[in-house]
Order: C-alpha cells, then structure tokens, then sequence
C-alpha cells in the first residue's frame, strides 16, 4: 500500500531514472538572472542603500523622492531573467530561440489567464474582509473598473514577459524531469528572493519590517508558482499565456490589496491569506484530485516541435 510519500510512485516523488536535470545549465541561469538584474538594481539604488541597509521598517515612498530614473531603472530590471534566457539558449544549452514564446496557443488559454487571478484576487478581499483583516470599498468597484483593468494588463504583459521567459520559459522545464512539485517549489525558492532588491525599496509591502515582508512575499511567490506552472503545462510550453496570468495577478493585487481600495496596511494580511488559500488549492489538486506530478513528454517543452516556416518563431 503506498503512502503517498513513495519516493517514486507518490505524489511529491519522481522516478529516479527520470530525474535527470542538468544542474549547470540550472546554476548558470540562475547565477545570470540574479547577477543581470541586482548589477542593474544596485547601481541605481547605491545613494539610498545606506538608508536602506539599516532602517528598521522599508521605504513608504522611496519612488516619490528618488526622480524618474530609479522609477525606469526598476521595470526595466525585470527584463534580467529574459536576458539570462537568451544568453542560456544561443551560447549555453544552444537550442536557439524558435518555438520559446507559445504565442500561438487557442484564445481560451489566453482567456483563462485574464480571468482566473481576476477571480482569485478578488475571493482573497472577500476572506480578508470577512475576517476583519482590512475594509474594501466595494462601492467604487463595478463592472467598468474590472474591465478597465482587465485592459490595463495588456499593455504591460512585456514586463512579466521578461520575467516568464527566465523563470518559467527556461527554468522550471529543466527542473520538471524532478516531477511537478519540486520542481515548482526549486523555481518559486529560486525566483522568490530574487526580488529582494524590490521590497528593500518598499515597492512590495511598505512601511514593514523587512524581514517579515521577505518571508510573507516568498510565501506568496512559491505557492503562486504552482498556478503558473499549470498554465504553463498546460499550454504546451507557452511563455506568452504565463506572462498573461502573470501581469493580470500583479494588476488586480496591486490595485485591490492596497489603497485607495483596501485600507492602508491590508497588502500584507491580503498576501498572507492569498498564500494560504493557493497553498490549500495546492492540496486540493494534487491530494484529492489527483493531479499528476509526473509530465509527460518533457522533451517537447525544452525542443518544441518546429516546421522549418515562419510560425516556428511563434510557436
């Protein structure tokens, strides 16, 4: 009788002959991504570091003060883990760039990767307020609201994009011959402290004690990631659907976790419980649906197949 912990047939197990992830290629990514984007970070964030090294609670307003070429400098660094993937792909593991995006993919996926945080974002307001932990203005939100930003997602897509197409494009495919689960886990561990940089300049969860504000985001990014991680799977490889769902879950949090619309200090009680309710969705899925760990034809997500036309640069 199995446990459910078998090292090989149980849910958080793999098949030893299956496991076989090529760590260098993981390490030199990674070492890229992290290297890449605090070089960048760092630079522009060096006159405030003092500051920022030695204050007891983040920056409220670190934005507001520092003038238009920090507030560029951050965006721009979360196209770090792209970089990272491009160098990877064309000098590293060298299989080029062609069927890397999954731009074409059914319009449902697509549809699903809008929708779904929508809905997610909005069950955590309802928990958090049924629990006292924040008040929502429900008066000020309406149909056009959700819709305005539902549009307001798309034109940012580019800035999860350069993310997605690190972590999840290049990272998590070699990590799944470990099985779905640690493998989603390894990427969420690994891409969680990576926005360090992100809540030392308050830009996450202001006014709080650092270190309560790092546990509380790499709570929510290593549950989170199982949500990317089956859209990714899902749709076949498809970098574009994960920046979507991705750029939707950051639009809707960042607008419905904070004010004007939640009461100040709520961000950190919303993420708190947005982690607790994906970490439930996570037993949920693999515990009494059964979802399976093990995936299929990993090869297709590292060497898609390709048809030697123009769609291939798509695919």
């Amino acid at each position: 009788m199995s446990t459910g912990l078998d090292a090989t047939n149980g849910p958080w197990g793999q098949t030893p002959a299956r496991a076989h992830v090529n760590w260098r290629e993981v390490v030199l990514f990674g070492l890229l991504a992290y290297g890449l984007a605090w070089v960048w970070w760092g630079f522009w964030l060096f006159p405030y570091l003092g500051t920022l090294l030695t204050q007891s609670t983040t920056p409220p307003d670190l934005l507001e003060g520092a003038g238009v070429g920090l507030a560029l400098a951050i965006p721009l660094g979360m196209f770090a883990p792209m970089v990272a993937a491009l160098i990877m792909r064309l000098f590293v593991s060298k299989e080029g760039l062609k069927g890397s995006l999954g731009l074409l993919r059914p319009w449902r996926y697509y549809a699903a990767a809008l929708v779904v945080p929508v809905v997610f974002v909005t069950a955590v307001v309802l928990i958090v307020q049924a629990l006292g932990l924040g008040e929502f203005s429900w008066s000020e939100v309406g149909l056009l609201v959700y819709l305005t930003l539902m549009l307001k997602t798309l034109p940012n897509i580019p800035f999860t994009f350069g993310e997605e197409y690190g972590w999840r494009g290049y990272l998590l495919p070699r990590l799944l011959p470990l099985g779905e689960i640690r493998a989603t886990l390894l990427v969420g561990l690994i891409w969680g402290p990576w926005h360090v940089p992100f809540l030392l300049a308050g830009l996450n969860y202001p006014g709080v004690n650092f270190w309560v504000a790092f546990l509380v985001f790499c709570l929510t990014v290593v549950v989170l990631s199982f949500l990317y991680t089956w859209f990714y799977v899902a749709a076949s490889g498809s970098v574009m659907v994960v920046a979507l769902v991705h750029q939707s879950f950051n639009t809707f949090a960042d607008n419905f976790w904070q004010p004007p619309l939640m009461s100040y200090g709520s961000q950190l009680a919303a993420s708190i419980v947005g982690g607790v309710v994906m970490l439930a969705l996570v037993v949920v899925v693999y515990g009494l649906f059964k979802r399976p760990v093990h995936v299929e034809d990993l090869d297709r997500f590292v060497h898609p197949k390709l048809d030697g036309t123009w769609r291939d640069w798509l695919r």
